[in-house]
């Protein structure tokens, strides 16, 4: 998933334009709730002050420009790959999935370290362990970037 050539996708984009009447929280919010767009007290905020929001997800983006009394909303995905690499990243994800990701990543190295120790308890089989172990190894490390 790290050889971007490989998987290259032409992202889906898609832009809104909107006329408001002035920079009012009011309005603003009724624009948004038409687009389906829920946003927070401070990211609305934000777009106010600022007159840009920017709104990354997993595979997924969304912006947000205020420019002379226009709202200009532009969606861009990104495609199922980008969606998946940026989640196995931990790119644009809560709290949750970290925990989540984390958690997943111990219990591997822990099913990993357990197999590698009750192969190498078997000693009729050790040599072979051994050898699958260090091609492995080497496979892997030859694939690294």
């Amino acid at each position: 998933m790290n050889h971007r050539t490989t998987f290259e996708a032409t992202p889906k984009q898609s832009t809104s334009q909107y006329a408001i009447k002035g920079v009012e929280e009011q309005s603003i919010k009724l624009l948004l709730r038409e687009a389906n767009i829920a946003l927070s007290v401070k990211a609305l905020e934000q777009l106010i002050r600022h007159k840009e929001l920017s709104l990354p997800s997993p595979g997924k983006r969304l912006e947000l420009y205020i420019e002379e009394q226009q709202l200009f909303i532009e969606r861009s995905d990104f495609g199922l790959v980008s969606q998946l690499n940026e989640l196995h990243q931990g790119r644009y994800t809560s709290t949750t999935w970290k925990f989540v990701s984390d958690i997943t990543a111990i219990v591997f190295i822990f099913i990993a370290i357990t197999g590698v120790w009750l192969s190498l308890r078997d000693t009729k089989q050790r040599r072979n362990y051994l050898l699958f172990l260090s091609l492995s190894l080497a496979t892997f490390i030859l694939l690294m970037e």
